[in-house]
């Protein structure tokens, strides 16, 4: 009998497909190698799966009155908010069963606590997370979470694969 390995969902991105909006890659081969050796990977790219293209141009987080929306950084009337919040509570029934998840910095999509936040004047005024990521902690705040930066140095590597394996064990097995 095959152990079933846990289910760690990662931004698309991170792995060979091209999804970003320039339409490049943040492919991490070294990175992406580990995991499999101990975790299926679901990817997930919010922007993509609400129906934006690639390339596509590019969004990013806009505060008006306290409330944030997702505008074109170039095209002021490009505005995805509702297809990228209407995405993000639809597929948070789908994760139910993942014991982790590794964001992408910086995305206005999948950043966990780097994404800018601007006012309407263009001007930085915090960090926040992004739209599917914000919606996603609130869902899961037991599951381990970490942006694919924090990656780089194999101790926290180590430690973050060791937070799955022990969700998976002691919350989704029980």
């Amino acid at each position: 009998m095959t152990k079933q390995k846990p289910l760690l969902g990662i931004s698309q991105c991170l792995t060979d497909c091209i999804v970003r909006y320039d339409g490049q890659s943040e492919f991490q081969p070294v990175l992406v190698h580990e995991l499999q050796k101990y975790f299926e990977l679901l990817t997930v790219c919010p922007e993509v799966e609400c129906g934006m293209g690639v390339p596509r141009p590019p969004i990013e987080l806009v505060e008006f009155n306290q409330s944030i929306r997702v505008m074109g950084r170039d095209n002021k009337q490009l505005d995805v908010t509702d297809s990228l919040n209407n995405f993000s509570n639809t597929k948070m029934a789908l994760l139910a069963n993942l014991s982790g998840y590794i964001f992408k910095s910086r995305s206005p999509s999948c950043g966990l606590g780097s994404t800018v936040i601007f006012n309407s004047m263009g001007e930085c005024v915090r960090l926040s997370n992004g739209i599917f990521a914000d919606k996603f902690v609130a869902t899961y705040p037991m599951l381990p979470v970490i942006e694919d930066t924090e990656l780089e140095n194999i101790k926290t590597l180590d430690k973050f694969i060791g937070k799955v394996k022990n969700y998976f064990k002691n919350v989704l097995q029980d």
